[in-house]
């Protein structure tokens, strides 16, 4: 993994499973405190595996811990500009898995990831 950076396609892959989530109407099952806490300390999987058990799979990342660490630390830098503004930044008000998804297009958008097929890597400079 270039520069420590997570996957484009991982980063769009836990986007996928957030959109299901909060599509079943789990939402509000998960807090912005909850989930600003978890990026910090790197137990993001956790959480979610924890607060809305059966609705995402993180398996294809336990065989890969620097891929999962990469996702969380970029997930935590994208956080910082949303903490206490999440509604004037991203019109959100009070659902965790709303900010996650922000979250994950903001380092999407940055272009904190890599693209090892396109044989690519974009960083924030």
């Amino acid at each position: 993994m270039a520069d420590n950076l997570p996957q484009l396609s991982a980063l769009t892959f836990i986007g996928f499973y957030v959109n299901s989530a909060i599509e079943s109407r789990n939402g509000d099952k998960v807090s912005f405190s909850e989930i600003y806490k978890s990026l910090e300390n790197g137990t993001l999987f956790e959480l979610l595996d924890r607060k809305i058990p059966g609705e995402f799979d993180f398996s294809l990342f336990k065989s890969d811990p620097a891929e999962t660490e990469a996702i969380q630390r970029v997930l935590f830098d994208a956080s910082a500009g949303f903490a206490g503004r999440e509604r004037k930044k991203a019109g959100i008000e009070s659902s965790g898995l709303h900010i996650l998804m922000a979250c994950i297009l903001e380092a999407i958008q940055r272009g904190t990831w890599v693209n090892e097929r396109l044989g690519a890597a974009r960083s924030a400079g």
